[in-house]
């Protein structure tokens, strides 16, 4: 019988001035993401179920982000959020300074994200290339502010291997529909999500650029492991949970 690959990309990325590496790796309808700036830290996503789990290697505790409990902490904190939205409108400057310096402090950078919003795209009718692989520039934007660029390449390009590509694809999904819905949850827990602007479901982001110019991701490599990697949940480990989960 032959060994199936694992899929590996590389991601060159910059955040506020700090170069960072991520590794993505692929293996029977599971993904696993590292990133040099969270050492002993991973994201692991299984497609299946879409299940999603934050495991911090260095306190041996994870998060399970189940889309069941996940959807009832979304329709908890969208309630607390449009209480505060409206009484951020009423405020005075000084007021709602002092409100957002508090959201801040939870862990929420941009208090307008917890009013949610729709994402448009624009193609820009531009080519880029990442890796030696040619894509198409598309402009995100949120209600009327573009909030940044994605470049996409479908698997004519990518070259991976078409079951790797299917969970790739389910969770750029996921994360999209997150950052529509979650983003300021999420945030509040340490996650930030960078808007994907998707254009289909048979296509990827191979580079993404926020319009702010505080972040950044560039697909550096894609490589072919010989090997099938068993990623797979640590047993044993505290489990950390979901704010009105």
């Amino acid at each position: 019988m032959p060994v199936q690959a694992t899929t590996r990309l590389i991601v060159d990325t910059v955040d506020h001035g700090i170069a960072g590496k991520a590794q993505i790796v692929i293996s029977d309808g599971r993904v696993r993401l590292t990133h040099s700036g969270m050492p002993r830290q991973e994201v692991l996503f299984i497609s299946d179920n879409r299940e999603v789990y934050f495991i911090r290697h260095a306190r041996k505790e994870l998060t399970r982000v189940d889309p069941a409990v996940l959807r009832q902490s979304i329709d908890q904190f969208s309630g607390i959020a449009q209480s505060l939205m409206a009484q951020r409108e009423t405020l005075s400057e000084e007021k709602r300074e002092q409100l957002d310096e508090m959201l801040k402090s939870l862990g929420i950078p941009d208090p307008d994200a917890l009013a949610g919003g729709s994402i448009k795209l624009k193609h820009l009718g531009q080519r880029g290339d990442a890796a030696g692989i040619r894509c198409q520039w598309w402009q995100i934007r949120r209600e009327e502010r573009a909030i940044g660029r994605s470049c996409v390449a479908d698997n004519n390009g990518l070259g991976i291997a078409p079951a790797d590509f299917q969970t790739l694809t389910a969770l750029a999904a996921y994360v999209q529909e997150l950052q529509l819905s979650a983003s300021a949850l999420l945030s509040s827990m340490g996650f930030v999500l960078p808007p994907l602007g998707l254009a289909d479901s048979s296509s990827l982001p191979i580079r993404l650029e926020k319009a702010s110019g505080t972040f950044s991701a560039t697909l550096t490599a894609v490589d072919r492991l010989d090997v099938s990697l068993r990623l797979m949940v640590p047993q044993g480990y505290r489990i950390i949970g979901l704010p009105g989960g």
